[in-house]
């Protein structure tokens, strides 16, 4: 006796501002002055701080997102992808307006530099000091729009604190050293750790020695030095967070990939377990028709061939009942499993047995499906493969799983040619793992057996 085998088996931060204003009538020259430097600029420091802290990264994230979608947005669909230019864009005119607001702060602060004597100018101290504000506001602009790569981003940090600390001993107890403050900011939140941290601390350092030579007080020594190391800290946590966040849009854009991909990989099955069972019956019908034809029983070929018209409209009953399922609406199981034995005791002229164990219930439209396909696949394997032969179909309801067996025994007809072998049992074990279930198909008692269990 012949087992006829499954054709399944054959495929395969805020802003906030502080006008810069001081004593116009200070002495530069004198240690009273420089004392109360922390007095003056204390609160001025805050302010600047949090300001470069805000436009530091500016250009970073223009670097970091340059214009295209975010990631996974094509492939993840219209969805996706939509949201993807909105983030890019709203993160473009941030980083804009995070640049702006950098150059304005520099201008508010070369606007305060000038109300405290001795004042810039063309001569003497005052040259001095401007060449040291013509040369901080240049670095500090190219540190804003990032100039050039790394290496110069590191030369024009380095330049802008060293501005800075030659205006704190040029005319100390004013606001030069948030020159220093803006470098240490943006080395923060755009260089490597160790090259920031190098850079801070040989800043900080310096700064110290020389307010310490011009005579200024340790509370502001204490001060200035202490905001260019909480700023470091601030950027360091502010890139961690930001580094975050793209893991988190990264890892939003893979999952709206596999989930685009789960969903083809589903809409593929159904199309398959659809056209595989209403083409098989429908080529087994037009296959006897043509036999008959060449036998010349052309009033038994017409009856074949109205059975195969309606094997067409079933299909197309069947695609609608797919689409009915996608959509998340309840499938009537044994109704279903019924009419397909039916129609393979109709079609195929031989014994098909349907019973039902235990009461039904109603089940979740993923798990009716899978077992509705299981046994519309093991049928259309059976009419391809054992064409004839009898069929047992058994739908059991458990106390906490739903069971599909459906066996063949008997010598069948020889197997259809010319289809397709398809990816019937591995999709239908595919669908099955995806809610909790397993199939077995295999050959038991002179016949072939594909059991369905699903948890319900």
């Amino acid at each position: 006796m012949t087992t006829a085998r499954p054709a399944g088996l054959d495929g395969p931060a805020g802003t906030r501002h502080h006008t810069a204003t001081g004593n116009s009538k200070s002495n530069s020259n004198s240690n009273s002055n420089a004392s109360a430097a922390p007095a003056t600029v204390g609160g001025a420091t805050a302010g600047y701080a949090a300001d470069a802290a805000a436009a530091a990264g500016s250009a970073e994230a223009g670097i970091r997102r340059p214009g295209g979608p975010a990631p996974g947005g094509r492939a993840a669909g219209g969805r996706v992808a939509q949201t993807g230019a909105v983030l890019n864009v709203t993160d473009q005119h941030v980083a804009r307006w995070r640049q702006v607001r950098s150059l304005i702060f520099v201008v508010l602060l070369t606007v305060a530099m000038f109300q405290n004597e001795p004042r810039p100018g063309v001569t003497g101290q005052g040259l001095a000091l401007t060449a040291g504000m013509v040369v901080g506001g240049l670095a500090w602009v190219a540190m804003t729009f990032r100039a050039g790569g790394e290496r110069l981003q590191v030369y024009t940090i380095g330049i802008c604190m060293a501005a800075g600390i030659f205006l704190a001993a040029v005319r100390p107890g004013d606001f030069g050293a948030c020159y220093c403050l803006a470098a240490v900011t943006i080395a923060a939140t755009s260089l490597p750790l160790v090259r920031a941290a190098v850079l801070t601390g040989a800043g900080a350092a310096v700064l110290a020695l020389v307010q310490a030579l011009v005579g200024a007080s340790i509370e502001g020594i204490t001060i200035w030095v202490g905001t260019m190391l909480v700023l470091l800290l601030l950027g360091i946590v502010r890139r961690e967070r930001e580094a975050r966040s793209e893991q988190d849009r990264k890892l939003a854009g893979e999952q709206a990939r596999t989930a685009t991909l789960a969903e083809r990989a589903r809409l593929a099955r159904e199309i398959h377990d659809v056209l595989a069972h209403s083409l098989s019956a429908l080529s087994l019908q037009l296959e006897t028709a043509a036999a008959l034809l060449e036998r010349d029983r052309a009033a038994e070929a017409a009856v074949i061939v109205d059975r195969a018209g309606r094997l067409a409209r079933d299909g197309l009953t069947e695609t609608r009942r797919a689409v009915s399922a996608l959509r998340g609406d309840p499938v009537p199981l044994p109704e279903l499993v019924g009419e397909l034995a039916a129609g393979y005791r109709e079609d195929a002229g031989a014994p098909a047995l349907f019973e039902v164990d235990g009461e039904p219930r109603a089940l979740s439209a993923e798990t009716g499906l899978a077992l509705f396909r299981g046994a519309q696949e093991a049928l259309s394997n059976v009419r391809k493969h054992a064409p004839g032969s009898e069929v047992a179909v058994r739908l059991a309801y458990l106390d906490d799983a739903v069971r599909l067996t459906v066996h063949n025994r008997g010598t069948g007809g020889p197997p259809v040619t010319g289809l397709s072998p398809g990816y019937g049992l591995t999709g239908l074990r595919e669908r099955a793992e995806l809610a909790g279930g397993t199939v077995e198909a295999g050959p038991s008692d002179h016949g072939w057996t594909v059991d369905v269990k699903m948890p319900a």
